[in-house]
């Protein structure tokens, strides 16, 4: 019993192995076997042209995020790591209490 419609071919023109768990580059949406489904493997054109424009406002901090990370306090963006008040130079710490509970 043949199944046609089960899994995908590589994209790699040097291996078009039928892959029955495909899997598809998140940069350029080719599918590729497991073998050749990183960026290096094969040779993606897509890969390094992703956006990261949120750079992390902390000095010396050199990280950016793909979505804007925003103090609450000062209204600034940062990285993960430095999101909260605690974590960086808050400009809007001194004006603004730390805990809203009450």
């Amino acid at each position: 019993m043949e199944l046609p419609d089960l899994g995908a071919p590589c994209s790699e023109a040097a291996c078009r192995r039928l892959d029955f768990l495909p899997l598809k580059c998140d940069a350029c949406e080719r599918i590729f076997c497991a073998d050749h489904v990183s960026y290096a493997r094969h040779r993606c054109t897509s890969a390094y042209k992703k956006i990261f424009t949120n750079k992390c406002g902390q000095a010396g901090c050199r990280q950016r995020e793909m979505m804007p990370v925003l103090c609450e306090q000062c209204r600034r963006n940062f990285c993960l790591k430095h999101r909260h008040p605690l974590d960086h130079d808050c400009a809007g710490a001194a004006r603004a209490p730390v805990s809203r509970a009450g």
